[in-house]
């Protein structure tokens, strides 16, 4: 039987003339990382050049955002005094376990609206190597370059959304096997390790161990008594080796799935970020095949090493029923954490809940390849071993909490509050750097201004953003720029300051003419335009925990 084959959409699956350039998934791991996964791969070919130097062009960026906190990290890991820290370093955690495209990001999001959790944001896991001031410039510069929603589906996505702490590895020291998934297909069996931590020498064990130690470390500090809440689908087949590492400090929940919805939607998944690979992807049914197996081979693991564990320090729950019957389900995942489902954060899931609008992870027919006898066996082997042919629980309907209108109004006032703050607080720093000796227009602070800008006007707005207070914090932006420019030029130049009136305006405004002319003032401008407007315009579902 061949899934929802259409053979004019079959087009997608081949190999691009051009690699043409994207926002990619480990576009901000650092220049070493990069260089090292380079070195692992057999070679990238030269239609995939384009993508490549922009990839890298990005990593430089990540590279000197998080230069400084990487040594500094380097250097405290030196003391012993921090190292005997670390080793006592014993957090309660909770892993979220299930395979790729099996709901778990769901169950993410709905435990994290509980704020006694505290789980990694995207601004985190896609630049793990960084910390404070990094993860903040990252968070700033990511809203330009990232959609509203997931690649393959309608999932909620964004900078401060719940994400993967696989992710975190991959940037900080490719102990991922993301790379070889989505990165460098032709090469995968050389990053498969890191999956399930099987088959790799003793040094890349030690390394994920500490920096997996070091990651929730970072996420810990200023919430040291929350519960960390991680999810990754290469967590489940990491049970046992998660529960030495946090010295049995863990619970999981496992979360099931139809299997051959897994399947299907795990090839789509290859399809959506092909884009995201510097090497031809293999055949339709080589992906799907290979994901049969590890997917068999994950569960297998994650089974035998639940059950090793007892039942006290994990609970099972399936998709549909989470589905069907959220908050009754989340009741029961609670008391197998052993933990209150109390009345705060049930309040904050059914707000979260009602915000979302419906579901879609519709997408224009492909090849999903062939279900052969193999695929069938194992499918049938998972239905019977998690109980997944029997009917979904049928709880009783969700109350909503209703969502509160934007409040056009204040979020107009405050972003031009907000705008006015930042007018003088450029004009400060220039007039600061000025009484050193430097001469400097800090035209690149319009691309955090507008962000910043956008950020209050949603605030002030109720949380809710509109188109038209997204164009006016863009205007505000816009105007910010040109118009502090002006007394710049005068505190730094001044130019044709004995000349006259008319000649002293002249020159001055000529001299912001140029300074805006320029390619590099027009990329920062525009960036600070979009960064205000995506902001101040951002109206989709409430993220959780925030």
């Amino acid at each position: 039987m061949r899934v929802q084959t259409d053979p004019s959409d079959k087009q997608g699956w081949l190999r691009p003339r051009v690699g043409l350039p994207v926002a990619h998934i480990l576009a901000l791991a650092p220049l070493d990382v990069w260089l090292r996964m380079l070195g692992r791969a057999d070679g990238i070919k030269p239609r995939y050049w384009p993508r490549l130097a922009f990839v890298l062009f990005t990593s430089f960026v990540g590279t000197a955002i998080s230069a400084h906190e990487r040594v500094l990290w380097f250097v405290w890991g030196l003391i012993p005094m921090n190292r005997d820290r670390a080793a006592q370093f014993q957090p309660e955690v909770v892993v979220i376990l299930g395979y790729y495209r099996s709901g778990t990001t769901h169950l993410q999001n709905l435990l994290a609206c509980d704020n006694r959790f505290v789980t990694p944001r995207w601004y985190q896991c896609l630049a793990g190597q960084g910390y404070l001031l990094a993860w903040t410039v990252v968070r700033v510069m990511l809203v330009a370059f990232l959609g509203r929603t997931r690649p393959q589906d309608s999932v909620g996505f964004g900078p401060e959304w719940p994400g993967e702490d696989d992710f975190a590895l991959a940037t900080w020291g490719g102990c991922s096997s993301v790379a070889g998934r989505h990165v460098f297909p032709q090469n995968q069996d050389r990053w498969q390790g890191w999956h399930t931590l099987e088959g790799l020498d003793d040094a890349d064990v030690n390394r994920w161990r500490r920096l997996t130690r070091r990651f929730v470390y970072k996420l810990t500090r200023g919430s040291t008594r929350r519960v960390v809440l991680l999810k990754t689908p290469s967590h489940t087949a990491r049970v046992a080796e998660l529960d030495r590492l946090f010295g049995g400090r863990v619970r999981y929940v496992h979360l099931v799935r139809e299997p051959g919805a897994v399947i299907d939607s795990n090839v789509r998944l290859f399809h959506a970020l092909r884009n995201h690979a510097l090497q031809e992807l293999p055949d339709v049914q080589a992906i799907r095949d290979g994901i049969v197996e590890e997917y068999e081979a994950t569960e297998r693991k994650c089974a035998a090493e639940l059950d090793a564990l007892g039942d006290d320090r994990w609970v099972r729950v399936r998709f549909k029923d989470l589905k069907s019957d959220p908050m009754g389900v989340l009741g029961s995942v609670y008391r197998g954490l052993g933990r209150d489902f109390d009345a705060r954060a049930q309040d904050a899931v059914r707000s979260y809940l009602g915000s979302l609008g419906s579901y879609s992870n519709a997408r224009a027919s492909i090849d999903l390849g062939v279900v052969d006898d193999r695929e069938r066996e194992v499918c049938a082997e998972m239905r019977t071993r998690y109980g997944l042919d029997a009917p979904p629980v049928q709880g009783k309907a969700v109350e909503y909490r209703p969502r509160a209108s934007a409040m056009l109004g204040r979020g107009i006032v405050g972003a031009l509050a907000a705008a006015m703050m930042c007018w003088g607080a450029w004009l400060l720093l220039v007039a600061a750097a000025t009484t050193t000796g430097l001469q400097m227009r800090m035209v690149a602070l319009v691309w955090p201004i507008g962000a910043l800008i956008g950020m209050v006007a949603r605030k002030a707005s109720g949380g809710r953003g509109t188109r038209l207070l997204g164009l006016w914090s863009g205007l505000l932006t816009i105007v910010v720029v040109v118009t502090v420019l002006f007394p710049v030029s005068v505190i730094i130049w001044n130019w044709a300051k004995d000349d006259g009136f008319d000649m002293w305006w002249y020159h001055n405004w000529r001299n912001v003419r140029q300074a805006l002319s320029g390619t590099s003032s027009m990329v920062l401008v525009l960036l600070g335009l979009l960064s205000a407007y995506r902001h101040a315009s951002e109206d989709g579902p409430i993220v959780p925990g925030r």
